[in-house]
């Protein structure tokens, strides 16, 4: 049975080159492919994602979207945050204009559910001139994606005096922003069970589905004709996200040292769009790769022989996880980043828990080609039994037409 759904998402969700986008976009895709009338709502935080609007326009019936300047958001955002009860991430993604464009649709179209995409988006539920009529019985479901808030108070901890009081500030305001969604949205979704059961720590009755994230099988496959570089291990991932450019830096200065001893040849590609200026300094190191951003990742992790993911704080799903053991190489990483994937740790994935640890089964692999491609296919196997998006998206069916 279709519906007409008004899609919000806080970020245009094409293309999908990051996280939160590619969760968005297949959600979207998944809603196009099942015959449902769509109709998206978004922010273009990034200009050059304004040129890919004829991508989205293929799926939608309608497509309203305002581009706003990250620099210049931030700046209004904090100051209208500190000047309120707000959670900063509430100004920093709201817009008037796109208010006025979802308004003006709805004066003009009935919906049968609403959907939004991480909890900034309620805001234009909220502030919606319609909300305490017409849309006070449409079918709201929030995706919050993860435990947002918590990441905020994880930032607290490692922060100067002032940032780990805004960051622990931005923490609190959010956690009710988000109960506050919960209360009045019809169903709230979280990526995982972990993110499930941390959020009932808070709110102990809140009902939530789980909705996890699948990844392209077809796009995320072997390269067999690709040349393995066997030296080289590779990060992949955007290097503006805080805990992208933690991980890695933690990983240079505790890791790398002991792998160049008994590593000849060795050789680090962090890969990723926007570098932070902490990133760009790696380069200068000689075993060090920084490529900034590329077109197709895909082949910058089939010539790796290894693929490491060392965060030191994470939240949610890492997708570079999924598409690394989709595309069938073998993966070293944290704990906190296989937090939401079921794999076999020793089978599918290798979790190493210290920086000796890092260097000893980093060491391993790369001494040992049968090994590596024997952890390889029994990663595509385990993304293949479990990650496919269709089989992650079948209870979005059910949450549109409750």
């Amino acid at each position: 049975m279709s519906s007409r759904v008004l899609f919000i998402c806080h970020r245009m969700p094409y293309p999908p080159n990051k996280g939160d986008k590619i969760r968005s976009y297949n959600f979207l895709r998944y809603l196009h492919s099942m015959g449902h009338e769509v109709h998206l709502a978004c922010l273009i935080d990034d200009p050059a994602d304004e040129s890919h609007t004829g991508a989205l326009r293929e799926m939608v019936s309608t497509l309203m979207y305002d581009v706003i300047s990250p620099r210049t958001k931030k700046i209004i955002a904090v100051f209208k945050g500190l000047l309120s009860s707000q959670p900063v991430t509430i100004p920093y993604f709201y817009s008037k204009e796109l208010q006025s464009s979802i308004d003006k649709f709805l004066s003009n179209y009935e919906v049968d559910s609403i959907l939004c995409f991480s909890s900034p988006s309620a805001e234009y539920v909220y502030r919606s001139q319609h909300y305490e009529q017409k849309l006070k019985n449409v079918h709201k479901t929030m995706d919050l994606i993860d435990v947002d808030s918590h990441k905020w108070r994880q930032y607290a901890q490692s922060c100067s005096r002032f940032l780990s009081w805004l960051y622990k500030r931005e923490g609190e305001l959010l956690l009710e922003y988000e109960k506050k969604i919960i209360a009045s949205f019809s169903n709230t979704i979280l990526i995982s069970d972990a993110e499930k059961q941390l959020f009932r720590q808070y709110v102990p009755d809140a009902a939530i589905e789980v909705v996890g994230n699948g990844v392209d099988l077809e796009f995320f496959s072997p390269l067999p004709d690709v040349i393995e570089e066997p030296a080289t291990i590779v990060f992949t991932g955007a290097m503006d996200y805080w805990p992208n450019v933690e991980g890695v830096c933690w990983f240079v200065d505790n890791v790398l040292p002991g792998l160049r001893q008994n590593n000849a040849g060795l050789k680090l590609k962090i890969v990723g769009s926007n570098p932070t200026p902490q990133i760009e300094k790696l380069a200068a190191l000689e075993d060090v790769k920084v490529t900034g951003f590329v077109d197709d990742i895909r082949e910058h992790i089939a010539t790796a022989a290894l693929c490491i993911v060392p965060l030191q704080t994470a939240r949610g799903v890492q997708n570079k996880v999924l598409e690394a053991m989709s595309m069938g190489k073998a993966v070293i990483c944290s704990p906190q980043s296989l937090e939401g994937i079921r794999a076999v740790v020793g089978q599918d994935v290798i979790v190493a828990n210290s920086a000796e640890e890092f260097i000893e089964e980093i060491s391993g692999y790369l001494a040992n080609k049968g090994a590596r491609q024997q952890l390889g296919q029994n990663a595509r196997a385990c993304m293949e039994q479990q990650y496919s998006w269709p089989l992650h998206l079948k209870a979005m069916e059910r949450l549109i037409h409750a």
